[in-house]
Protein backbone atom coordinates (compact mmCIF):
# COMPACT_ATOMS: atom_id res chain seq x y z
CA UNK A 1 0.00 0.00 0.00
CA UNK A 2 1.25 3.43 -1.09
CA UNK A 3 -1.41 5.73 1.02
CA UNK A 4 -0.56 6.50 4.39
CA UNK A 5 -2.20 9.02 7.16
CA UNK A 6 0.04 11.44 6.26
CA UNK A 7 -0.18 11.24 2.53
CA UNK A 8 -4.25 11.35 3.07
CA UNK A 9 -3.36 13.96 4.74
CA UNK A 10 -1.35 16.10 2.91
CA UNK A 11 -2.57 17.91 -0.51
CA UNK A 12 -3.21 16.09 -3.82
CA UNK A 13 -0.52 15.40 -5.77
CA UNK A 14 1.12 17.92 -8.29
CA UNK A 15 1.20 15.17 -10.65
CA UNK A 16 -2.50 16.14 -12.34
CA UNK A 17 -1.20 19.89 -12.40
CA UNK A 18 -0.12 19.79 -15.66
CA UNK A 19 -0.84 22.52 -18.12
CA UNK A 20 -1.67 20.27 -20.74
CA UNK A 21 -3.34 21.70 -23.72
CA UNK A 22 -2.65 21.00 -27.24
CA UNK A 23 -2.29 24.01 -29.30
CA UNK A 24 -3.50 23.17 -32.17
CA UNK A 25 -6.89 21.84 -30.86
CA UNK A 26 -9.86 23.88 -32.32
CA UNK A 27 -8.08 26.90 -34.42
CA UNK A 28 -9.14 28.40 -36.95
CA UNK A 29 -7.65 27.73 -40.55
CA UNK A 30 -5.08 30.20 -41.28
CA UNK A 31 -3.61 29.00 -44.80
CA UNK A 32 -4.04 31.61 -47.51
CA UNK A 33 -5.24 30.00 -50.81
CA UNK A 34 -4.90 31.86 -54.13
CA UNK A 35 -8.00 33.29 -54.97
CA UNK A 36 -9.79 33.38 -58.74
CA UNK A 37 -8.25 35.73 -60.97
CA UNK A 38 -11.85 36.91 -61.86
CA UNK A 39 -10.79 40.00 -64.41
CA UNK A 40 -8.50 38.13 -66.39
CA UNK A 41 -7.47 39.18 -69.65
CA UNK A 42 -8.29 37.19 -72.81
CA UNK A 43 -5.77 34.93 -73.80
CA UNK A 44 -4.29 35.08 -77.21
CA UNK A 45 -5.44 32.62 -79.40
CA UNK A 46 -1.48 31.07 -79.71
CA UNK A 47 -1.76 30.57 -75.88
CA UNK A 48 -2.92 26.76 -75.88
CA UNK A 49 -0.21 25.48 -73.33
CA UNK A 50 -2.18 23.94 -70.25
CA UNK A 51 -5.31 24.79 -71.99
CA UNK A 52 -8.35 25.22 -69.86
CA UNK A 53 -12.06 23.31 -70.36
CA UNK A 54 -15.03 24.96 -69.41
CA UNK A 55 -18.21 23.72 -69.81
CA UNK A 56 -20.38 26.71 -72.08
CA UNK A 57 -23.34 26.58 -69.24
CA UNK A 58 -20.56 26.80 -66.08
CA UNK A 59 -18.99 30.02 -68.37
CA UNK A 60 -22.70 31.37 -68.77
CA UNK A 61 -23.38 31.36 -64.71
CA UNK A 62 -19.82 32.16 -63.94
CA UNK A 63 -19.37 35.29 -66.17
CA UNK A 64 -22.08 37.45 -64.59
CA UNK A 65 -20.83 36.62 -60.99
CA UNK A 66 -17.11 37.28 -61.84
CA UNK A 67 -18.32 40.78 -62.93
CA UNK A 68 -20.16 41.77 -59.73
CA UNK A 69 -16.99 40.32 -57.67
CA UNK A 70 -14.65 42.52 -59.57
CA UNK A 71 -17.48 45.48 -59.19
CA UNK A 72 -15.80 48.07 -57.08
CA UNK A 73 -17.92 47.21 -53.95
CA UNK A 74 -19.32 43.61 -54.04
CA UNK A 75 -21.89 42.51 -52.14
CA UNK A 76 -20.44 38.91 -50.49
CA UNK A 77 -24.14 38.07 -49.58
CA UNK A 78 -26.06 38.43 -53.06
CA UNK A 79 -23.05 36.91 -54.74
CA UNK A 80 -23.04 33.68 -51.98
CA UNK A 81 -27.19 33.50 -53.00
CA UNK A 82 -25.73 32.41 -56.03
CA UNK A 83 -24.06 29.38 -54.89
CA UNK A 84 -26.55 26.69 -55.56
CA UNK A 85 -26.35 28.15 -59.63
CA UNK A 86 -22.29 28.02 -59.70
CA UNK A 87 -22.47 24.40 -58.25
CA UNK A 88 -25.08 23.24 -60.31
CA UNK A 89 -23.59 24.21 -63.83
CA UNK A 90 -20.11 22.42 -63.03
CA UNK A 91 -19.27 19.71 -65.65
CA UNK A 92 -15.49 19.76 -65.64
CA UNK A 93 -12.93 19.54 -63.91
CA UNK A 94 -12.09 23.32 -64.47
CA UNK A 95 -15.31 24.36 -63.64
CA UNK A 96 -14.76 22.69 -60.47
CA UNK A 97 -11.57 24.04 -59.47
CA UNK A 98 -12.98 27.52 -60.35
CA UNK A 99 -16.30 26.97 -58.94
CA UNK A 100 -14.44 26.17 -55.32
CA UNK A 101 -12.17 29.32 -55.78
CA UNK A 102 -15.29 31.47 -55.66
CA UNK A 103 -16.84 29.58 -53.11
CA UNK A 104 -13.93 29.88 -51.46
CA UNK A 105 -13.80 33.09 -51.61
CA UNK A 106 -17.41 33.57 -50.94
CA UNK A 107 -16.83 32.34 -47.08
CA UNK A 108 -13.31 34.43 -46.87
CA UNK A 109 -15.31 37.23 -47.24
CA UNK A 110 -18.21 36.50 -45.39
CA UNK A 111 -16.00 34.65 -42.48
CA UNK A 112 -18.44 31.48 -43.11
CA UNK A 113 -16.12 28.25 -42.60
CA UNK A 114 -19.24 26.29 -43.75
CA UNK A 115 -18.37 27.69 -47.39
CA UNK A 116 -14.66 27.82 -47.24
CA UNK A 117 -14.57 23.96 -46.61
CA UNK A 118 -17.24 23.59 -49.20
CA UNK A 119 -14.97 25.56 -51.69
CA UNK A 120 -11.41 23.58 -50.87
CA UNK A 121 -13.02 20.20 -51.43
CA UNK A 122 -14.49 21.18 -55.05
CA UNK A 123 -11.01 22.35 -55.27
CA UNK A 124 -9.29 19.56 -54.10
CA UNK A 125 -11.87 17.09 -56.28
CA UNK A 126 -10.94 18.40 -59.11
CA UNK A 127 -7.42 17.04 -59.75
CA UNK A 128 -6.42 21.23 -60.73
CA UNK A 129 -4.74 22.02 -57.20
CA UNK A 130 -1.26 22.58 -58.60
CA UNK A 131 1.55 19.88 -56.71
CA UNK A 132 3.22 21.96 -54.69
CA UNK A 133 0.27 23.10 -53.28
CA UNK A 134 -1.92 20.04 -52.21
CA UNK A 135 -0.32 20.20 -48.83
CA UNK A 136 -2.02 23.28 -48.34
CA UNK A 137 -4.89 22.59 -49.34
CA UNK A 138 -5.84 18.96 -47.61
CA UNK A 139 -4.32 20.90 -44.41
CA UNK A 140 -6.76 23.78 -45.01
CA UNK A 141 -9.88 21.15 -45.41
CA UNK A 142 -8.91 19.38 -42.25
CA UNK A 143 -8.61 22.17 -40.21
CA UNK A 144 -12.05 23.38 -41.72
CA UNK A 145 -13.51 19.93 -40.89
CA UNK A 146 -12.25 19.65 -37.33
CA UNK A 147 -13.75 22.88 -36.58
CA UNK A 148 -17.37 21.59 -38.03
CA UNK A 149 -16.55 18.02 -35.63
CA UNK A 150 -16.47 16.10 -38.45
CA UNK A 151 -13.44 13.94 -37.56
CA UNK A 152 -12.94 10.91 -39.63
CA UNK A 153 -12.99 13.15 -42.46
CA UNK A 154 -10.47 15.64 -41.05
CA UNK A 155 -8.12 13.35 -40.66
CA UNK A 156 -8.37 12.28 -44.46
CA UNK A 157 -7.57 15.80 -45.55
CA UNK A 158 -4.85 16.16 -42.49
CA UNK A 159 -2.74 12.55 -42.99
CA UNK A 160 -2.92 13.46 -46.68
CA UNK A 161 -1.44 17.39 -45.58
CA UNK A 162 1.17 14.94 -43.34
CA UNK A 163 2.01 12.80 -46.57
CA UNK A 164 2.51 15.61 -48.11
CA UNK A 165 4.87 17.28 -45.93
CA UNK A 166 2.69 19.97 -44.49
CA UNK A 167 3.70 19.42 -41.41
CA UNK A 168 4.98 23.31 -40.85
CA UNK A 169 1.65 23.49 -38.11
CA UNK A 170 1.93 20.04 -36.62
CA UNK A 171 -1.10 18.87 -37.88
CA UNK A 172 -0.14 15.46 -36.36
CA UNK A 173 -1.45 16.82 -32.63
CA UNK A 174 -4.93 17.80 -34.49
CA UNK A 175 -5.17 14.11 -35.88
CA UNK A 176 -4.88 12.66 -32.63
CA UNK A 177 -7.23 15.22 -30.76
CA UNK A 178 -9.62 14.15 -33.59
CA UNK A 179 -9.79 10.75 -31.86
CA UNK A 180 -9.72 12.39 -28.25
CA UNK A 181 -12.83 13.87 -29.21
CA UNK A 182 -14.38 10.71 -30.68
CA UNK A 183 -13.20 8.86 -27.04
CA UNK A 184 -11.34 6.69 -29.34
CA UNK A 185 -8.40 7.21 -26.92
CA UNK A 186 -5.62 4.40 -27.79
CA UNK A 187 -5.96 4.90 -31.45
CA UNK A 188 -5.02 8.74 -30.49
CA UNK A 189 -2.48 7.63 -28.03
CA UNK A 190 -1.26 5.28 -30.57
CA UNK A 191 -1.16 7.78 -33.47
CA UNK A 192 0.42 10.64 -31.16
CA UNK A 193 2.78 8.01 -30.40
CA UNK A 194 3.87 7.16 -33.43
CA UNK A 195 4.26 10.63 -34.77
CA UNK A 196 6.66 11.31 -31.67
CA UNK A 197 8.52 8.44 -33.42
CA UNK A 198 8.62 9.89 -36.62
CA UNK A 199 10.20 13.38 -35.33
CA UNK A 200 12.74 11.52 -33.68
CA UNK A 201 13.73 9.25 -36.70
CA UNK A 202 13.70 12.46 -38.73
CA UNK A 203 16.43 14.18 -35.33
CA UNK A 204 13.73 16.82 -35.76
CA UNK A 205 12.23 18.42 -31.94
CA UNK A 206 9.15 16.73 -30.51
CA UNK A 207 6.61 19.03 -29.34
CA UNK A 208 6.23 18.81 -25.79
CA UNK A 209 2.59 19.41 -25.45
CA UNK A 210 1.89 16.37 -27.71
CA UNK A 211 4.15 14.48 -25.01
CA UNK A 212 1.96 16.09 -22.20
CA UNK A 213 -1.46 15.64 -24.09
CA UNK A 214 -0.39 11.60 -23.82
CA UNK A 215 0.61 11.75 -20.26
CA UNK A 216 -2.87 13.74 -19.52
CA UNK A 217 -5.17 11.22 -21.37
CA UNK A 218 -3.09 7.97 -20.82
CA UNK A 219 -3.29 9.04 -16.97
CA UNK A 220 -7.55 10.03 -17.30
CA UNK A 221 -8.34 6.87 -18.60
CA UNK A 222 -6.56 4.82 -16.78
CA UNK A 223 -4.23 3.55 -19.70
CA UNK A 224 -1.38 1.92 -17.25
CA UNK A 225 0.75 0.92 -20.40
CA UNK A 226 0.35 4.32 -22.61
CA UNK A 227 1.10 5.95 -19.15
CA UNK A 228 4.20 4.45 -19.20
CA UNK A 229 5.33 4.96 -22.65
CA UNK A 230 4.46 8.73 -22.89
CA UNK A 231 6.15 9.26 -19.41
CA UNK A 232 9.57 7.62 -20.52
CA UNK A 233 8.89 10.13 -23.80
CA UNK A 234 8.53 13.03 -21.44
CA UNK A 235 11.55 12.41 -19.08
CA UNK A 236 13.72 11.80 -21.90
CA UNK A 237 13.08 14.88 -24.14
CA UNK A 238 12.74 16.95 -21.68
CA UNK A 239 14.73 15.97 -18.19
CA UNK A 240 13.98 18.76 -15.60
CA UNK A 241 14.60 18.59 -12.17
CA UNK A 242 10.27 19.81 -11.98
CA UNK A 243 9.44 16.89 -14.80
CA UNK A 244 11.03 14.29 -13.04
CA UNK A 245 8.88 15.12 -10.19
CA UNK A 246 5.62 15.15 -12.22
CA UNK A 247 7.31 11.82 -14.10
CA UNK A 248 7.57 9.67 -10.68
CA UNK A 249 4.73 10.97 -9.28
CA UNK A 250 2.57 10.01 -12.47
CA UNK A 251 4.02 6.30 -12.62
CA UNK A 252 3.97 6.02 -8.63
CA UNK A 253 0.18 6.84 -8.67
CA UNK A 254 -0.73 5.28 -12.17
CA UNK A 255 -1.62 2.30 -9.82
CA UNK A 256 -0.71 -1.48 -9.60
CA UNK A 257 2.49 -1.24 -7.46
CA UNK A 258 3.31 -2.73 -4.40
CA UNK A 259 5.62 -1.18 -1.82
CA UNK A 260 9.13 -2.74 -3.49
CA UNK A 261 8.14 -0.95 -6.87
CA UNK A 262 7.10 2.39 -4.82
CA UNK A 263 10.67 2.38 -3.37
CA UNK A 264 12.68 2.03 -6.24
CA UNK A 265 10.65 4.70 -7.64
CA UNK A 266 10.86 7.05 -5.11
CA UNK A 267 14.53 6.33 -4.89
CA UNK A 268 14.75 7.50 -8.36
CA UNK A 269 13.28 11.07 -7.31
CA UNK A 270 15.34 11.39 -4.64
CA UNK A 271 18.58 10.69 -6.90
CA UNK A 272 16.79 13.54 -8.87
CA UNK A 273 16.54 15.67 -6.29
CA UNK A 274 12.62 15.87 -7.22
CA UNK A 275 10.80 14.81 -3.76
CA UNK A 276 8.82 17.76 -3.98
CA UNK A 277 5.86 17.30 -1.73
CA UNK A 278 4.55 15.12 1.51
CA UNK A 279 2.97 12.81 -0.34
CA UNK A 280 6.14 11.62 -1.94
CA UNK A 281 8.07 11.58 1.05
CA UNK A 282 5.22 9.81 2.63
CA UNK A 283 5.12 6.75 0.21
CA UNK A 284 8.85 6.98 0.61
CA UNK A 285 8.64 6.57 3.97
CA UNK A 286 5.94 3.98 4.13
CA UNK A 287 7.63 1.73 1.45
CA UNK A 288 11.15 1.68 2.83
CA UNK A 289 9.90 0.85 6.33
CA UNK A 290 11.70 1.92 9.11
CA UNK A 291 11.45 -1.71 10.87
CA UNK A 292 13.57 -2.93 7.79
CA UNK A 293 15.58 0.13 6.77
CA UNK A 294 15.59 2.61 9.22
CA UNK A 295 18.63 4.39 8.03
CA UNK A 296 17.46 5.24 4.62
CA UNK A 297 14.53 6.24 6.15
CA UNK A 298 15.93 8.55 9.13
CA UNK A 299 17.80 9.93 5.52
CA UNK A 300 14.83 10.60 4.42
CA UNK A 301 13.28 12.74 6.51
CA UNK A 302 15.83 14.44 7.40
CA UNK A 303 16.09 15.93 4.13
CA UNK A 304 12.55 16.68 3.89
CA UNK A 305 13.16 18.39 7.28
CA UNK A 306 16.13 20.70 6.24
CA UNK A 307 14.15 21.33 2.82
CA UNK A 308 10.98 22.19 4.74
CA UNK A 309 8.96 19.74 3.14
CA UNK A 310 8.24 17.56 6.15
CA UNK A 311 7.36 19.88 9.29
CA UNK A 312 8.96 19.03 12.40
CA UNK A 313 5.75 19.66 13.77
CA UNK A 314 4.29 16.52 12.71
CA UNK A 315 3.77 13.86 15.13
CA UNK A 316 3.25 10.96 12.82
CA UNK A 317 6.63 12.01 11.14
CA UNK A 318 8.74 12.74 14.34
CA UNK A 319 7.38 9.38 16.19
CA UNK A 320 9.14 7.60 12.77
CA UNK A 321 12.28 9.34 12.78
CA UNK A 322 12.86 9.24 16.31
CA UNK A 323 12.39 5.14 15.95
CA UNK A 324 14.39 5.43 12.52
CA UNK A 325 17.16 6.84 14.15
CA UNK A 326 16.91 4.58 16.76
CA UNK A 327 17.17 1.73 15.22
CA UNK A 328 19.57 2.77 12.33
CA UNK A 329 22.45 2.88 14.85
CA UNK A 330 21.90 -0.43 15.88
CA UNK A 331 22.41 -1.17 11.90
CA UNK A 332 25.02 -0.02 11.91
CA UNK A 333 27.23 -1.10 14.71
CA UNK A 334 26.31 -4.44 12.96
CA UNK A 335 26.08 -3.73 8.88
CA UNK A 336 29.90 -5.27 9.24
CA UNK A 337 28.64 -8.20 9.97
CA UNK A 338 25.69 -9.07 8.19
CA UNK A 339 27.84 -8.07 4.90
CA UNK A 340 30.66 -10.47 5.53
CA UNK A 341 27.69 -12.62 6.53
CA UNK A 342 25.94 -12.00 3.29
CA UNK A 343 28.93 -12.58 1.37
CA UNK A 344 29.70 -16.02 2.67
CA UNK A 345 26.08 -17.27 2.46
CA UNK A 346 24.39 -19.49 0.26
CA UNK A 347 20.40 -18.44 1.02
CA UNK A 348 18.97 -16.34 -0.87
CA UNK A 349 16.73 -14.42 1.86
CA UNK A 350 20.69 -13.34 3.69
CA UNK A 351 22.37 -12.28 0.14
CA UNK A 352 19.44 -10.35 -0.73
CA UNK A 353 19.07 -8.92 3.20
CA UNK A 354 22.61 -7.73 2.59
CA UNK A 355 22.74 -6.34 -0.28
CA UNK A 356 19.64 -4.02 0.19
CA UNK A 357 21.09 -3.13 3.50
CA UNK A 358 24.23 -2.14 2.20
CA UNK A 359 22.24 0.20 -0.78
CA UNK A 360 20.38 1.29 1.94
CA UNK A 361 23.41 2.64 3.84
CA UNK A 362 24.92 3.46 0.99
CA UNK A 363 27.70 1.15 0.58
CA UNK A 364 27.03 0.41 -3.01
CA UNK A 365 29.90 -1.81 -4.31
CA UNK A 366 28.79 -4.17 -1.70
CA UNK A 367 25.63 -3.67 -2.78
CA UNK A 368 26.57 -4.55 -6.31
CA UNK A 369 28.60 -7.61 -5.07
CA UNK A 370 25.83 -9.14 -3.69
CA UNK A 371 22.61 -8.26 -6.13
CA UNK A 372 25.46 -10.29 -8.27
CA UNK A 373 25.47 -13.30 -6.49
CA UNK A 374 21.63 -12.90 -5.65
CA UNK A 375 21.10 -13.08 -9.64
CA UNK A 376 22.47 -16.76 -9.59
CA UNK A 377 20.84 -18.10 -6.61
CA UNK A 378 17.65 -19.89 -7.09
CA UNK A 379 14.00 -18.42 -6.80
CA UNK A 380 15.96 -15.08 -6.96
CA UNK A 381 12.93 -12.24 -8.24
CA UNK A 382 15.55 -11.19 -11.14
CA UNK A 383 13.65 -8.40 -11.99
CA UNK A 384 14.04 -6.32 -8.62
CA UNK A 385 17.30 -7.78 -8.40
CA UNK A 386 18.69 -6.33 -11.52
CA UNK A 387 16.99 -3.15 -10.81
CA UNK A 388 18.44 -2.09 -7.71
CA UNK A 389 22.25 -3.78 -9.26
CA UNK A 390 21.53 -1.04 -11.73
CA UNK A 391 21.12 1.53 -8.79
CA UNK A 392 23.91 0.72 -6.88
CA UNK A 393 26.23 0.48 -10.19
CA UNK A 394 24.96 4.15 -11.39
CA UNK A 395 26.00 5.34 -7.48
CA UNK A 396 29.14 4.19 -8.08
CA UNK A 397 29.60 5.88 -11.73
CA UNK A 398 29.00 3.24 -13.92
CA UNK A 399 26.51 4.14 -16.69
CA UNK A 400 26.91 2.05 -18.96
CA UNK A 401 26.76 -1.29 -16.49
CA UNK A 402 23.53 0.27 -14.99
CA UNK A 403 21.84 0.92 -18.37
CA UNK A 404 22.85 -3.23 -19.05
CA UNK A 405 21.55 -3.93 -15.61
CA UNK A 406 18.29 -1.62 -16.25
CA UNK A 407 17.49 -3.29 -19.33
CA UNK A 408 17.88 -7.05 -18.34
CA UNK A 409 14.16 -5.85 -16.35
CA UNK A 410 11.07 -7.18 -17.70
CA UNK A 411 7.69 -7.73 -16.68
CA UNK A 412 6.07 -5.05 -14.41
CA UNK A 413 8.49 -3.53 -13.20
CA UNK A 414 10.50 -2.99 -16.68
CA UNK A 415 8.71 0.78 -16.65
CA UNK A 416 10.34 1.32 -13.27
CA UNK A 417 13.70 0.43 -15.07
CA UNK A 418 13.51 2.34 -18.23
CA UNK A 419 12.84 5.10 -16.11
CA UNK A 420 16.21 4.55 -14.05
CA UNK A 421 18.21 3.53 -17.70
CA UNK A 422 16.80 7.05 -18.83
CA UNK A 423 18.17 8.74 -15.82
CA UNK A 424 21.60 6.31 -15.68
CA UNK A 425 22.24 7.86 -19.86
CA UNK A 426 21.62 11.72 -18.75
CA UNK A 427 24.06 11.12 -15.76
CA UNK A 428 26.20 9.39 -18.04
CA UNK A 429 26.04 12.10 -20.92
CA UNK A 430 25.26 9.44 -23.33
Amino acid sequence: MIFTRLSKASSTSSALALALVLGATGTAATVALEQPAFAQKKKKKDEKADAKKYSDGFIAVYQPIAAQVNGDAPDWNAIAAQRPAVVAAVETDDDRMIAGNLIYSMGSNLENRELQLEGVELMLASGKVAPESLGQYNLLAGQLAYNFDQYPKARTYLMKAVELGAIESQPEGLIAESYFSEENYKAGLDYLASAIAAREAAGEPVNEQWVRRGLQMSYNNQMKAELNDFAQLFIKHFPTQQNWGEVVAITAYGGGWQNPEILDLMRLARDADALRDERMYADYIDSADYRRLPGEVAAVINEGYTKGTLKRTDTYVSEIFGMATDRAKTDRADLSGILTGARGASDLRTVMTGADLALSYGDYAAAETLYTKALGLGGVNSDLAHTRLGIAQLEQGKSAEAIESFNAVAGQRAAIAKLWAIYAEQQGGM
